[in-house]
């Protein structure tokens, strides 16, 4: 990936569109922070199938998840499965947006699996980590956006 856009123009759309689209679809405002999401944690996560060689991960502490689900489905109310249902929206919204910006700087056509919930930090196999952005919710919950890159395409990210 950094061969087709270079890290620093990455780590920028990733943090732009993360903290533009966060409030307006989940309720909640990031800021930057050093402190990584602890206690009972889930990932939410997609993989780049075809454009690019990359998996994008959230994880975040379950309260975050909670929220969310709570904003978007406007109920106190939620399940773990409405938890997940709408942790897998979310993160489908911000990769179509990654995707977009993406396919302007290259050109390529990105396309991303359907996403994929799981308690605790998930890293795929074969992978290591790239970019790691860390945000503290509003209510001093913790988040993780972590963009994931195939141990032999580290260098070239393209498929």
């Amino acid at each position: 990936m950094n061969t087709l856009v270079p890290q620093k123009d990455l780590v920028e759309l990733y943090d732009r569109i993360t903290r533009e689209i966060t409030p307006r679809a989940a309720g909640i405002r990031l800021r930057p922070d050093t402190t990584e999401p602890e206690g009972e944690i889930y990932t939410v996560y997609v993989t780049f199938e075809k454009g690019f060689h990359m998996t994008l991960s959230l994880c975040a502490e379950k309260f975050l998840f909670i929220r969310m689900a709570q904003y978007m489905m406007q109920t106190e109310e939620i399940s773990r499965q409405d938890m997940e249902d709408v942790a897998k929206e979310y993160i489908n919204v911000l990769c179509g947006h990654f995707s977009s910006q993406l396919f302007q700087l290259t050109k390529i056509p990105p396309r991303f699996s359907v996403p994929a919930f799981q308690a605790g930090r998930y890293t795929p196999e074969g992978h290591r980590e790239d970019i790691v952005l860390t945000y503290s919710g509003d209510h001093g919950e913790h988040t993780q956006l972590t963009h994931h890159v195939l141990l032999d395409d580290a260098q070239a990210g393209c498929a």
